[in-house]
């Protein structure tokens, strides 16, 4: 959970902690319970900062997730560029004040190559007794399914692969699509991500980071059997409808790892988290921010699950 930094102060009294959400996201974390922990045991103010508001509160320290709003604003959407340039005259205004994180900071979780560079500096940066890998990506520059091909063999992937997005927020960078053949490869566009599909029993880790601290989930994960045994070319899905607590899709049930078959991370690979999390945040220059990590079917070589470090502010449930 959030933990309050250390603040200058803004006057007497008590603390205030800003933050902006989302409504869907203040009510998944249960921002009213973090509110009450702030009050009982830190004596600190839960304040939301609204961008629909004239002025903003004077507040001692700021969380927020703005990442789909800086992504909105980008796309030329008039409510997100007035309420991002409202923030950026407050951060300003307020030079020193703790923010988690700044918004310049963020920039790399728009962008999944960008992304993908990181997690490979990352990699690059951990020692051999502590290394996890990256397992490559490629940026597509054309919508020819034959020089597609020929690129991915070139680089030794092998179907099937995944595809993405280049865009890693709003809706369309939840949208993916696992392809099993060269006939898949058709609806590929250009500008998408493609990453080899690493058989992982199933199983995914998520790792949500808070400063240097650390909370480590268990997810159900696409079960690649089930669906080579259905012969199809592609599976489209939503990768905010999978690994999840609650999951109203009934088709997604069916294809994930059922729950008694998850086993937790290994005391190995939990040992190993600390040192992962301190090269993350200095080559990411993150504080609250979440990745996940899968171990490879046999060799249970651990992997950063390419492209999916994002922006989280708390643990998840």
């Amino acid at each position: 959970m959030f933990q309050p930094p250390v603040m200058n102060g803004c006057g007497m009294g008590k603390k205030k902690i800003g933050y902006w959400l989302k409504e869907g996201k203040a009510k998944r974390i249960e921002i009213t319970k973090i509110e009450e922990i702030l009050a009982r045991k830190y004596d600190c103010d839960l304040v939301s900062m609204d961008g629909e508001r004239d002025s903003l509160p004077r507040v001692d320290a700021m969380f927020h997730k703005m990442s789909d709003m800086m992504f909105d604003a980008r796309q030329g959407k008039r409510a997100a560029i007035d309420q991002l340039e409202k923030f950026k005259k407050y951060f300003k205004a307020h030079e020193g004040l703790p923010v988690f994180d700044p918004l310049s900071n963020i920039e790399t979780l728009l962008d999944r190559v960008l992304m993908m560079e990181a997690i490979q500096k990352c990699s690059n940066s951990c020692s051999i007794d502590t290394k996890f890998y990256s397992c490559g990506y490629h940026l597509v520059e054309s919508d020819n399914v034959i020089s597609i091909n020929e690129a991915l063999a070139a680089k030794n992937f092998r179907f099937p692969v995944i595809c993405k997005s280049r865009i890693a927020q709003g809706a369309l960078g939840h949208d993916m699509s696992i392809i099993f053949n060269e006939e898949g490869l058709k609806q590929v566009k250009s500008s998408n991500v493609i990453v080899p599909f690493i058989d992982h029993d199933a199983v995914l880790y998520k790792v949500f980071v808070c400063g240097d601290k650390f909370h480590v989930v268990t997810r159900p994960s696409i079960t690649l059997k089930k669906l080579l045994s259905n012969n199809i070319n592609v599976y489209n899905f939503h990768s905010d409808t999978v690994s999840k607590v609650t999951l109203d899709s009934s088709q997604v049930q069916e294809d994930l790892c059922k729950s008694s078959d998850l086993s937790p991370l290994s005391e190995k690979c939990m040992k190993l988290i600390p040192e992962w999390v301190k090269i993350m945040r200095s080559v990411l220059n993150l504080s609250l921010f979440g990745f996940d990590i899968i171990l490879e079917s046999g060799t249970k070589k651990p992997l950063s699950s390419t492209s999916t470090i994002s922006l989280d502010t708390t643990v998840s449930k």
